[in-house]
């Protein structure tokens, strides 16, 4: 007998072990992708208004552009099947794809294109900024039939035409749905948390700093994604990630710390996705305030930066060094690094500017564990050359409302490039008119300016990367900029979920989820 109950007592033990192994493997269906991620950052899901990098990625998968581009930056059809450009280097004609509906069920051909492009160009900041470039006005986008569109530019390198019609501004919203809701401010409050698109998902839910969920788009055009339902959960301390990951909680863990994916590198569970990222991290000083009004302050605080150290301490080798607004591989990248740590020459240039006993300042950044991380290693590093930095530490949907209106006196961010060209970059760090980086901390700078304008419509690429060099000796020189590195993107991420090298590569022009399956 008693036999008999220990059977049935390691059988039922055994059935209890099998059942909670089951029961954590099947804690995500096969057919959802959850991702820890810090969602501080998201303010709005208009693609015209979107400016960070994750939501970024997000409206990539809920809309489609005339073009897309892959994961080598390769301008690829999407709603355009192909597309010429005339003798006259300024006017484009794309041909359409037939047959393509938006996630209500109503067409989407020429009508549609032209309505987007033209809103885009009436919401306020950041779209019209992107069209400027180009040339684009309301007058320059057209219908030639259902199935062309012709658009007439300034004449603007074809990479950077192209590049632009990629970004987020250029995503095709759905008029119907936009004009039911338009109000006055052009649809901008229903797509605050609504989507509008033909894209291979649609937004069905976001609770601020709970999560967003997207489910598949039931009559998109392309391949049906093998995953019916993507979710982004809030998670805003990567040691949380972290955990999560490894025990099957998450698929993906977005904001992991250098040290905790190098740590999985040996985890069976789990592999580790890198892409080099399309922009840099820097510290920013508002040029209008106090002694960030003196180059010569400025300079001694790039001098006083141990930009080797900040590497290793924050990111572990999950970096580039690079000093300049151009990330590497670049067009007129050139890898110059003009600043080293050298506290005797920052603090000669601090007494120059009649700051020898230093002064007082406000850091600002988010939540993020490495921004948090690289505030505290730049409060050291200043602290040697007399400059006390008190770092404050805000939620991003916080901090870049206030920093966009010129309101912050010191900042450590992230810049990711728009589209993939050095153009894009230029205007954003050195180009005070362009409303971006450089307006932010008030730094207007004519002859600055006057280089990257030159740039604008330079078709010779040759002359155009050799604009770019010039500019970016005299940036390093004179900006309120310190690039403090270009970061290698990485995730962790469960093997069930496959192929997310595929579909990461080329972070955040490209980022294409209906590549990953389980």
């Amino acid at each position: 007998m008693f036999r008999k109950y220990c059977s049935l007592g390691l059988v039922f033990f055994l059935f209890l072990i099998l059942f909670v192994v089951a029961s954590v493997h099947a804690k995500i269906p096969q057919d959802t992708l959850v991702i820890g991620i810090n969602t501080g950052t998201f303010i709005t899901f208009d693609p015209t208004k979107v400016n960070e990098k994750v939501a970024q990625v997000i409206i990539k998968n809920m809309y489609t552009n005339l073009v897309r581009l892959d994961g080598k930056f390769k301008a690829k059809p999407e709603m355009a099947e192909s597309w010429s450009l005339a003798e006259d280097g300024k006017t484009w004609t794309f041909k359409l794809r037939k047959g393509v509906v938006f996630s209500d069920g109503s067409p989407l051909k020429a009508d549609e294109v032209v309505y987007s492009l033209k809103r885009a160009l009436l919401v306020p900041t950041p779209s019209p900024f992107f069209a400027k470039i180009i040339g684009l006005t309301e007058k320059s986008i057209e219908k030639i039939d259902d199935y062309t569109v012709k658009i007439v530019t300034n004449g603007a390198p074809p990479n950077v035409v192209l590049g632009i019609l990629s970004a987020e501004p250029g995503s095709i919203v759905n008029p119907r749905v936009v004009e039911a809701h338009k109000g006055e401010d052009f649809g901008q409050s229903y797509l605050l948390d609504h989507s509008a698109g033909a894209g291979s998902y649609v937004l069905k839910e976001w609770k601020r700093n709970i999560r967003l969920v997207m489910e598949v788009n039931d009559k998109y055009y392309g391949n049906k994604p093998a995953l019916k339902r993507i979710i982004f959960q809030d998670v805003p301390e990567a040691t949380e990630q972290f955990l999560l990951l490894k025990k099957g909680d998450i698929d993906v863990a977005w904001d992991l710390i250098a040290d905790q994916a190098n740590s999985l590198k040996d985890f069976p569970d789990v592999y580790i996705v890198t892409t080099p990222g399309q922009g840099n991290a820097y510290l920013a000083m508002n040029a209008a305030w106090g002694p960030f009004k003196d180059c010569r302050v400025r300079e001694a605080i790039k001098y006083a930066i141990d930009y080797k150290g900040l590497i290793e301490r924050v990111h572990s080798g999950f970096a580039i060094e690079n000093q300049s607004f151009i990330p590497a591989g670049y067009l007129g990248y050139e890898g110059r690094k003009p600043f080293s740590l050298d506290l005797e020459k920052a603090k000669a240039l601090m007494e120059e500017a009649g700051y020898k006993d230093g002064f007082e300042v406000e850091l600002n950044t988010t939540d993020i564990d490495y921004r948090k991380s690289t505030a505290v290693v730049i409060q050291e590093n200043l602290s040697k050359i007399g400059i006390k930095v008190n770092v404050n530490v805000m939620q991003g949907s916080q901090l870049f409302p206030k920093y966009r209106k010129q309101g912050l006196k010191m900042v450590i961010a992230d810049w990711g490039a728009g589209f993939p060209d050095t153009l894009n970059l230029a205007n954003s760090f050195a180009n005070y008119d362009y409303g971006q980086l450089a307006y932010r901390n008030v730094w207007k700078d004519d002859y600055a300016i006057d280089l990257v304008k030159s740039s604008t419509t330079e078709v010779n690429e040759d002359r155009r990367a050799q604009i770019y060099v010039d500019l970016n000796k005299y940036w390093q020189r004179n900006s309120p900029f310190a690039i403090l590195y270009q970061p290698l993107v990485y995730w962790g991420v469960r093997k069930e979920a496959k192929n997310a090298d595929k579909a990461f590569e080329g972070f955040n022009a490209h980022f294409d989820l209906t590549m990953i399956s389980k």
